[in-house]
């Protein structure tokens, strides 16, 4: 086989570079004898094999724009010769004359358009349809985000197949030392509540400034909340410096911008609990990295989560619920066992999430698309 894999723009950090990553390290790994061509916007050495089968073709330029009209330009051309294009990340390309897959993530921008600059909104509402109708298949990050792709778009089941991110090994609880470190490299106290993820409107962190002020004033909790992730520019929450002046609570958040991937299973092992009220999530990897790192969860019921973590976290049923997300904030400070119980059970669901499964999935879809046995 003969794969084109389109994955421009995952030099941003966050849940699309490490769900991109995940997948295509044992994909490579599994797969030594497809040529592999991937468009990338910086050169990713985990990537390299030692077959030398994976070709890396470096986009000339990271602006947004830049890079699709480039992605525009080049994949029609590249793909005149190959079995399968395979768009990883929501947006692809006119004029392929190869097998199409795309992978979705999730349709928050239709649900939420208010979040989001109105030409993105005009495009998903308008363009995006007719790109995924003429793929040969839509891959879905979650059964959540099927179903959205169902509702508005109207894809057909057949064309929809759903395979879930994967979770990077890397993600175990980690060692005393382990701990101790990142500790000290972020300057923070022993007891911490943390949100890892873009600091962005649709992660709600206004609300869970305001639960964790009243989870502050109704426990003895002395230690600090932890922003782990980078400011989003498209979807700024300008709201933050206010609510926190109006909160009293400055002194007591901390915001780390952006980590290197090797500092997160330290801090999400550091932290008494990981509290995650996104107001929508195709899936919420952070979810499964706080679970796969033995740290008490607490999520809101949006989009794929309820769905991904199971009975393996306490869960707010509105993401809009400051109360309730306080009440379990106490409840899981106050009760120990709570805490062990949550632990067990969020190991166990973060296993179904594997690299070497969503690779194995990926390549039977490759094989069925081509029609290759």
């Amino acid at each position: 086989m003969r794969i084109l894999i389109e994955a421009l723009g995952i030099h941003y950090t966050g849940g699309g570079r490490s769900a991109t990553l995940n997948l295509l390290e044992p994909l490579f790994k599994i797969d030594t004898e497809t040529q592999y061509t991937v468009l990338l916007s910086q050169p990713e050495p985990t990537l390299e094999t030692a077959k030398g089968n994976v070709q890396q073709v470096v986009a000339p330029t990271r602006h947004r724009l830049g890079l699709r009209l480039w992605a525009q330009a080049v994949v029609p051309l590249l793909s005149r010769d190959l079995d399968l294009v395979h768009f990883m990340k929501n947006l692809s390309t006119l004029g392929v004359s190869a097998k199409k897959v795309v992978t979705i993530y999730d349709l928050t921008i239709l649900l939420y358009p208010n979040l989001f600059p109105s030409l993105d909104v005009l495009y998903w509402r308008y363009i995006q349809p007719k790109m995924l109708h003429r793929a040969d298949q839509v891959i879905a990050i979650s059964n959540a985000t099927a179903q959205d792709l169902q509702q508005f778009y109207r894809l057909a089941p057949a064309t929809l197949s759903t395979i879930y991110p994967a979770c990077n090994s890397r993600f175990e609880p980690a060692t005393e030392v382990e701990i101790q470190r990142v500790r000290e490299k972020y300057h923070l106290p022993d007891q911490t509540v943390i949100h890892v993820g873009r600091i962005d409107r649709k992660k709600n962190l206004p609300n869970l400034m305001r639960a964790f002020s009243s989870f502050q004033e109704r426990s003895s909790f002395d230690g600090k909340l932890v922003l782990v992730g980078e400011e989003y520019p498209k979807s700024l929450d300008t709201t933050l410096d206010s609510t926190m002046e109006r909160l009293q609570v400055r002194d007591d958040v901390v915001f780390t911008g952006p980590v290197p991937s090797e500092d997160l299973p330290g801090l999400y092992s550091s932290a008494i609990m990981v509290v995650f009220p996104s107001l929508h999530e195709g899936f919420g990897l952070v979810a499964v990295e706080a679970m796969a790192c033995g740290t008490p969860l607490i999520v809101t019921d949006a989009g794929a989560i309820r769905e991904v973590v199971r009975d393996a976290a306490m869960i707010v049923n509105s993401p809009h619920d400051v109360e309730a997300l306080s009440h379990c904030m106490l409840r899981l400070w106050k009760e120990p066992t709570l805490r062990d119980e949550l632990r067990i059970r969020g190991l166990q669901v973060a296993e179904r999430f594997s690299q070497e499964e969503a690779a194995r999935q990926t390549l039977e879809l490759y094989r069925e698309v081509i029609g290759v046995k």
